[in-house]
Protein backbone atom coordinates (compact mmCIF):
# COMPACT_ATOMS: atom_id res chain seq x y z
CA UNK A 1 0.00 0.00 0.00
CA UNK A 2 1.43 3.13 -1.16
CA UNK A 3 1.47 6.32 1.29
CA UNK A 4 -0.95 9.09 0.55
CA UNK A 5 0.83 12.01 -0.67
CA UNK A 6 0.43 15.66 1.14
CA UNK A 7 -0.50 17.37 -1.91
CA UNK A 8 -4.05 15.29 -2.78
CA UNK A 9 -5.32 16.52 0.64
CA UNK A 10 -6.30 20.15 -0.63
CA UNK A 11 -8.07 17.96 -3.80
CA UNK A 12 -9.64 15.58 -0.82
CA UNK A 13 -11.02 18.49 0.97
CA UNK A 14 -12.38 20.38 -1.38
CA UNK A 15 -14.15 17.59 -3.26
CA UNK A 16 -15.46 17.05 0.07
CA UNK A 17 -16.55 20.81 1.02
CA UNK A 18 -18.79 19.99 -2.57
CA UNK A 19 -20.45 17.00 -1.69
CA UNK A 20 -21.64 18.63 1.77
CA UNK A 21 -22.97 21.78 0.31
CA UNK A 22 -24.65 20.10 -2.65
CA UNK A 23 -26.36 17.43 -0.21
CA UNK A 24 -27.29 20.79 2.35
CA UNK A 25 -28.67 22.03 -0.81
CA UNK A 26 -30.68 18.96 -1.79
CA UNK A 27 -32.13 18.42 1.89
CA UNK A 28 -32.89 22.08 1.85
CA UNK A 29 -35.09 22.04 -1.31
CA UNK A 30 -36.46 18.77 -0.63
CA UNK A 31 -37.91 20.02 2.84
CA UNK A 32 -39.49 23.18 0.68
CA UNK A 33 -41.21 21.02 -1.45
CA UNK A 34 -42.61 18.69 1.26
CA UNK A 35 -43.66 21.63 3.20
CA UNK A 36 -45.92 22.75 -0.06
CA UNK A 37 -47.35 19.43 -0.18
CA UNK A 38 -45.27 17.00 -2.82
CA UNK A 39 -44.69 13.57 -0.95
CA UNK A 40 -41.18 13.20 0.47
CA UNK A 41 -39.84 11.03 -2.51
CA UNK A 42 -41.08 12.88 -5.06
CA UNK A 43 -39.74 16.31 -3.76
CA UNK A 44 -36.29 14.62 -3.40
CA UNK A 45 -36.71 13.60 -6.90
CA UNK A 46 -38.04 16.85 -8.07
CA UNK A 47 -35.00 18.95 -5.84
CA UNK A 48 -32.12 16.57 -7.92
CA UNK A 49 -33.91 18.29 -10.59
CA UNK A 50 -34.11 21.77 -9.49
CA UNK A 51 -30.09 21.41 -8.87
CA UNK A 52 -29.60 19.47 -12.34
CA UNK A 53 -30.83 22.55 -13.83
CA UNK A 54 -28.52 25.04 -11.41
CA UNK A 55 -25.69 23.30 -12.92
CA UNK A 56 -26.67 23.84 -16.42
CA UNK A 57 -23.44 23.42 -18.75
CA UNK A 58 -22.13 27.08 -19.77
CA UNK A 59 -21.26 25.42 -23.42
CA UNK A 60 -25.30 24.84 -24.18
CA UNK A 61 -25.79 28.44 -23.58
CA UNK A 62 -30.40 28.82 -24.05
CA UNK A 63 -30.26 26.05 -25.37
CA UNK A 64 -31.34 21.89 -24.11
CA UNK A 65 -28.49 19.62 -25.82
CA UNK A 66 -29.86 16.27 -25.98
CA UNK A 67 -28.63 12.76 -27.59
CA UNK A 68 -31.51 11.29 -30.22
CA UNK A 69 -30.92 7.87 -30.82
CA UNK A 70 -31.67 4.78 -33.03
CA UNK A 71 -31.81 2.42 -35.77
CA UNK A 72 -31.97 5.37 -38.71
CA UNK A 73 -28.96 6.87 -40.66
CA UNK A 74 -27.52 9.68 -40.28
CA UNK A 75 -28.88 12.81 -42.17
CA UNK A 76 -25.92 14.49 -44.72
CA UNK A 77 -26.63 17.94 -43.22
CA UNK A 78 -28.00 19.76 -40.16
CA UNK A 79 -31.84 19.31 -40.00
CA UNK A 80 -34.05 22.00 -38.71
CA UNK A 81 -37.80 21.68 -37.35
CA UNK A 82 -38.28 25.30 -36.65
CA UNK A 83 -41.96 24.62 -35.50
CA UNK A 84 -40.68 22.53 -32.77
CA UNK A 85 -37.44 24.83 -32.56
CA UNK A 86 -35.18 21.35 -32.66
CA UNK A 87 -32.04 21.18 -34.23
CA UNK A 88 -30.03 18.13 -35.41
CA UNK A 89 -26.77 17.81 -36.13
CA UNK A 90 -25.76 15.63 -38.84
CA UNK A 91 -22.59 13.31 -37.50
CA UNK A 92 -23.21 9.96 -35.74
CA UNK A 93 -21.73 10.92 -32.49
CA UNK A 94 -19.54 7.29 -31.88
CA UNK A 95 -18.47 7.44 -28.07
CA UNK A 96 -21.61 8.25 -26.07
CA UNK A 97 -23.37 6.83 -23.04
CA UNK A 98 -26.02 5.03 -25.59
CA UNK A 99 -24.21 1.74 -26.85
CA UNK A 100 -27.44 -0.22 -28.66
CA UNK A 101 -28.75 1.96 -31.08
CA UNK A 102 -27.08 2.48 -34.85
CA UNK A 103 -27.12 5.91 -34.85
CA UNK A 104 -27.25 8.71 -31.99
CA UNK A 105 -26.90 12.25 -32.92
CA UNK A 106 -26.97 15.53 -30.85
CA UNK A 107 -29.88 18.15 -31.06
CA UNK A 108 -30.00 21.44 -29.94
CA UNK A 109 -33.72 22.08 -28.41
CA UNK A 110 -34.56 25.31 -27.85
CA UNK A 111 -35.94 27.09 -24.17
CA UNK A 112 -37.28 30.08 -22.92
CA UNK A 113 -35.81 29.97 -19.49
CA UNK A 114 -33.92 26.99 -17.56
CA UNK A 115 -36.54 25.56 -14.96
CA UNK A 116 -38.53 22.19 -14.84
CA UNK A 117 -41.35 23.68 -16.83
CA UNK A 118 -39.71 24.44 -19.57
CA UNK A 119 -37.60 20.99 -19.37
CA UNK A 120 -41.62 19.45 -19.96
CA UNK A 121 -42.09 21.53 -22.92
CA UNK A 122 -39.17 20.83 -24.45
CA UNK A 123 -39.77 17.09 -23.86
CA UNK A 124 -42.71 17.13 -25.69
CA UNK A 125 -41.83 18.91 -28.61
CA UNK A 126 -38.97 16.09 -29.08
CA UNK A 127 -41.39 12.96 -28.17
CA UNK A 128 -43.49 14.63 -30.52
CA UNK A 129 -40.62 14.67 -33.20
CA UNK A 130 -39.46 10.99 -32.74
CA UNK A 131 -43.19 10.22 -32.21
CA UNK A 132 -44.10 11.39 -36.09
CA UNK A 133 -40.86 9.37 -37.25
CA UNK A 134 -41.77 6.71 -35.46
CA UNK A 135 -45.43 6.34 -37.18
CA UNK A 136 -43.80 7.19 -40.73
CA UNK A 137 -42.05 4.27 -40.44
CA UNK A 138 -45.31 2.18 -39.16
CA UNK A 139 -43.66 1.91 -35.35
CA UNK A 140 -41.04 -0.63 -37.12
CA UNK A 141 -37.83 1.07 -35.58
CA UNK A 142 -37.17 2.39 -32.18
CA UNK A 143 -35.73 5.64 -31.11
CA UNK A 144 -35.37 7.64 -28.08
CA UNK A 145 -33.32 10.97 -26.34
CA UNK A 146 -31.66 11.55 -23.53
CA UNK A 147 -29.62 14.08 -21.61
CA UNK A 148 -28.09 14.16 -18.23
CA UNK A 149 -30.18 17.21 -16.95
CA UNK A 150 -33.42 15.63 -17.61
CA UNK A 151 -33.08 12.22 -17.13
CA UNK A 152 -30.12 11.79 -14.36
CA UNK A 153 -27.02 9.81 -13.82
CA UNK A 154 -26.99 6.25 -15.46
CA UNK A 155 -26.30 3.63 -13.05
CA UNK A 156 -27.82 0.52 -11.22
CA UNK A 157 -27.24 -2.98 -9.48
CA UNK A 158 -25.30 -5.61 -10.65
CA UNK A 159 -26.44 -8.89 -8.79
CA UNK A 160 -24.55 -11.90 -7.91
CA UNK A 161 -25.71 -15.58 -9.83
CA UNK A 162 -26.12 -17.61 -6.65
CA UNK A 163 -27.21 -21.15 -7.37
CA UNK A 164 -28.16 -22.49 -3.98
CA UNK A 165 -30.77 -19.50 -3.39
CA UNK A 166 -31.95 -20.18 -7.13
CA UNK A 167 -32.50 -23.56 -6.63
CA UNK A 168 -34.33 -23.33 -3.56
CA UNK A 169 -36.95 -20.83 -5.13
CA UNK A 170 -37.22 -23.85 -8.05
CA UNK A 171 -38.13 -26.06 -5.58
CA UNK A 172 -40.63 -24.20 -4.11
CA UNK A 173 -42.15 -22.92 -7.08
CA UNK A 174 -42.21 -26.94 -8.12
CA UNK A 175 -44.37 -27.91 -4.63
CA UNK A 176 -46.57 -24.78 -5.48
CA UNK A 177 -50.42 -26.07 -6.89
CA UNK A 178 -50.06 -25.89 -10.61
CA UNK A 179 -52.91 -22.98 -10.72
CA UNK A 180 -50.92 -20.57 -8.15
CA UNK A 181 -47.85 -21.54 -9.43
CA UNK A 182 -48.59 -20.18 -12.86
CA UNK A 183 -49.72 -17.33 -11.52
CA UNK A 184 -46.53 -16.57 -9.39
CA UNK A 185 -44.62 -17.23 -12.76
CA UNK A 186 -46.21 -14.80 -14.50
CA UNK A 187 -45.67 -12.03 -11.07
CA UNK A 188 -41.95 -13.05 -12.13
CA UNK A 189 -42.15 -12.33 -15.80
CA UNK A 190 -43.73 -9.10 -15.54
CA UNK A 191 -40.48 -7.77 -12.53
CA UNK A 192 -38.44 -8.51 -14.29
CA UNK A 193 -39.68 -8.40 -18.58
CA UNK A 194 -39.94 -4.05 -18.33
CA UNK A 195 -37.15 -3.40 -16.63
CA UNK A 196 -33.93 -2.25 -19.13
CA UNK A 197 -30.51 -3.45 -18.24
CA UNK A 198 -28.29 -1.08 -16.99
CA UNK A 199 -25.90 -0.43 -19.79
CA UNK A 200 -29.49 1.07 -21.25
CA UNK A 201 -29.97 3.48 -18.76
CA UNK A 202 -30.50 6.59 -20.52
CA UNK A 203 -34.02 4.83 -21.73
CA UNK A 204 -36.98 5.75 -19.81
CA UNK A 205 -38.71 2.81 -18.35
CA UNK A 206 -40.54 4.44 -15.36
CA UNK A 207 -43.95 3.74 -16.82
CA UNK A 208 -43.21 0.10 -18.08
CA UNK A 209 -41.75 -0.83 -14.94
CA UNK A 210 -44.66 0.88 -13.16
CA UNK A 211 -47.58 -0.98 -15.11
CA UNK A 212 -45.21 -4.11 -14.78
CA UNK A 213 -45.35 -4.03 -10.90
CA UNK A 214 -49.05 -3.69 -10.79
CA UNK A 215 -49.44 -6.92 -13.34
CA UNK A 216 -47.43 -8.74 -11.04
CA UNK A 217 -49.31 -7.64 -8.08
CA UNK A 218 -52.47 -8.54 -9.49
CA UNK A 219 -51.19 -12.08 -10.37
CA UNK A 220 -50.06 -12.20 -6.61
CA UNK A 221 -53.41 -10.93 -5.68
CA UNK A 222 -54.98 -14.39 -7.70
CA UNK A 223 -52.35 -16.35 -6.28
CA UNK A 224 -53.18 -15.99 -2.48
CA UNK A 225 -56.77 -15.96 -3.49
CA UNK A 226 -56.33 -19.39 -4.88
CA UNK A 227 -54.41 -20.50 -1.53
CA UNK A 228 -56.82 -18.66 0.76
CA UNK A 229 -60.22 -18.02 -0.89
CA UNK A 230 -62.33 -15.40 -0.37
CA UNK A 231 -65.23 -15.77 1.79
CA UNK A 232 -68.46 -15.72 -0.39
CA UNK A 233 -71.50 -13.85 1.08
CA UNK A 234 -74.44 -16.64 0.88
CA UNK A 235 -78.10 -15.02 -0.86
CA UNK A 236 -79.57 -14.09 2.71
CA UNK A 237 -76.65 -12.35 3.82
CA UNK A 238 -75.98 -10.71 0.87
CA UNK A 239 -79.70 -9.03 0.41
CA UNK A 240 -79.41 -7.92 4.69
CA UNK A 241 -76.04 -6.22 3.65
CA UNK A 242 -78.48 -4.57 0.69
CA UNK A 243 -81.15 -3.25 3.18
CA UNK A 244 -78.42 -2.08 5.99
CA UNK A 245 -76.92 -0.40 3.14
CA UNK A 246 -79.66 1.25 1.92
CA UNK A 247 -81.08 1.84 5.56
CA UNK A 248 -78.00 4.24 6.37
CA UNK A 249 -79.38 6.36 3.23
CA UNK A 250 -82.71 6.38 4.33
CA UNK A 251 -83.54 4.20 1.10
CA UNK A 252 -82.79 7.28 -0.69
CA UNK A 253 -81.14 6.26 -4.30
CA UNK A 254 -79.38 7.83 -6.97
CA UNK A 255 -77.09 6.76 -9.37
CA UNK A 256 -74.13 6.94 -7.56
CA UNK A 257 -75.49 4.92 -4.86
CA UNK A 258 -76.32 2.38 -6.88
CA UNK A 259 -73.04 1.91 -8.64
CA UNK A 260 -71.87 2.16 -5.12
CA UNK A 261 -74.04 -0.76 -3.88
CA UNK A 262 -73.34 -2.64 -6.72
CA UNK A 263 -69.44 -2.55 -6.87
CA UNK A 264 -69.33 -3.05 -2.83
CA UNK A 265 -72.28 -6.18 -2.41
CA UNK A 266 -72.96 -7.33 -6.21
CA UNK A 267 -69.88 -7.37 -7.86
CA UNK A 268 -67.22 -6.08 -5.63
CA UNK A 269 -64.58 -7.28 -8.25
CA UNK A 270 -61.05 -7.06 -8.09
CA UNK A 271 -60.91 -4.50 -5.44
CA UNK A 272 -62.41 -6.58 -2.87
CA UNK A 273 -60.34 -9.52 -4.33
CA UNK A 274 -57.29 -7.31 -3.20
CA UNK A 275 -58.52 -6.16 -0.21
CA UNK A 276 -59.07 -9.68 0.89
CA UNK A 277 -55.14 -11.19 -0.82
CA UNK A 278 -53.15 -8.08 1.20
CA UNK A 279 -55.52 -8.56 4.64
CA UNK A 280 -54.15 -12.23 4.48
CA UNK A 281 -50.55 -11.64 3.68
CA UNK A 282 -50.25 -8.15 6.02
CA UNK A 283 -52.46 -8.50 8.75
CA UNK A 284 -51.22 -5.37 11.23
CA UNK A 285 -50.66 -3.01 7.47
CA UNK A 286 -53.14 -4.22 5.34
CA UNK A 287 -55.52 -1.43 5.84
CA UNK A 288 -52.54 1.01 5.28
CA UNK A 289 -51.58 -0.76 2.10
CA UNK A 290 -55.63 -0.85 0.69
CA UNK A 291 -55.66 2.88 1.27
CA UNK A 292 -53.05 3.45 -0.85
CA UNK A 293 -53.75 1.22 -3.54
CA UNK A 294 -57.89 2.12 -3.24
CA UNK A 295 -58.20 5.11 -0.94
CA UNK A 296 -55.93 7.73 -0.04
CA UNK A 297 -56.30 11.24 -1.39
CA UNK A 298 -55.42 12.47 -3.86
CA UNK A 299 -56.93 9.85 -6.08
CA UNK A 300 -54.04 10.45 -8.55
CA UNK A 301 -51.88 9.12 -6.21
CA UNK A 302 -53.52 5.65 -5.78
CA UNK A 303 -51.59 2.54 -7.04
CA UNK A 304 -54.21 1.90 -8.91
CA UNK A 305 -55.28 4.94 -10.10
CA UNK A 306 -51.60 5.28 -11.31
CA UNK A 307 -51.91 1.68 -13.27
CA UNK A 308 -55.33 3.39 -14.57
CA UNK A 309 -53.47 6.91 -15.83
CA UNK A 310 -50.72 5.09 -17.50
CA UNK A 311 -52.93 2.41 -19.40
CA UNK A 312 -55.60 5.45 -20.81
CA UNK A 313 -52.82 8.14 -21.10
CA UNK A 314 -53.22 10.33 -18.41
CA UNK A 315 -50.11 10.56 -17.39
CA UNK A 316 -48.04 13.63 -18.50
CA UNK A 317 -45.15 11.09 -20.13
CA UNK A 318 -43.10 14.53 -21.07
CA UNK A 319 -43.03 15.88 -17.84
CA UNK A 320 -39.72 15.08 -15.92
CA UNK A 321 -41.76 15.70 -12.62
CA UNK A 322 -44.93 13.88 -13.35
CA UNK A 323 -42.50 10.65 -14.58
CA UNK A 324 -40.70 11.10 -11.14
CA UNK A 325 -44.04 11.19 -9.02
CA UNK A 326 -45.27 7.73 -10.64
CA UNK A 327 -41.11 6.57 -9.61
CA UNK A 328 -42.09 7.36 -5.92
CA UNK A 329 -45.54 5.60 -6.14
CA UNK A 330 -43.71 3.23 -7.57
CA UNK A 331 -41.53 2.10 -4.34
CA UNK A 332 -44.98 1.59 -2.32
CA UNK A 333 -45.93 -0.53 -5.20
CA UNK A 334 -42.65 -2.37 -4.75
CA UNK A 335 -42.50 -2.98 -1.70
CA UNK A 336 -46.33 -4.38 -1.27
CA UNK A 337 -45.08 -6.85 -4.26
CA UNK A 338 -42.07 -8.18 -2.83
CA UNK A 339 -43.96 -8.36 0.48
CA UNK A 340 -46.39 -11.13 -0.86
CA UNK A 341 -43.88 -12.73 -3.18
CA UNK A 342 -42.02 -13.56 -0.01
CA UNK A 343 -44.91 -15.71 1.85
CA UNK A 344 -45.13 -17.72 -1.54
CA UNK A 345 -41.58 -17.95 -2.64
CA UNK A 346 -38.08 -18.06 -0.15
CA UNK A 347 -37.00 -14.80 -1.05
CA UNK A 348 -36.24 -12.23 1.59
CA UNK A 349 -39.11 -9.69 2.32
CA UNK A 350 -38.03 -6.06 2.16
CA UNK A 351 -38.54 -4.51 5.84
CA UNK A 352 -41.33 -1.41 5.43
CA UNK A 353 -40.16 1.71 7.16
CA UNK A 354 -43.26 3.96 6.37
Amino acid sequence: MTAQSSDDQPIQDAWSADIDRFLRLLRQKTEDLTASGIREGHARGLAHLELRIAQWPSGWGDDLVVLIYGDFSAPLAELDFHELGITIEPENIANSVIKSAMCVLKARVKIPEKSVKALADAAARINTLLGVLAVLDWGNSGSGWWSHVTHGSIGGGVPKLETDRVQNVVEALGKLPAPVARKVRSALYWIREPRQLMMEGYRSDSLRVYAGYWNAFECLVEAVCLLRPQPKLGQAEKQASIDAFLSKRNGKLDAATISECYKTLIDPGFISKASHALKACFHGRADQYVVECFRMKPEQDRLYNIRNAINHGDVDADNPGELLRVEDRHKRLWMIVFGMLGLIIPIDRPLDQQ
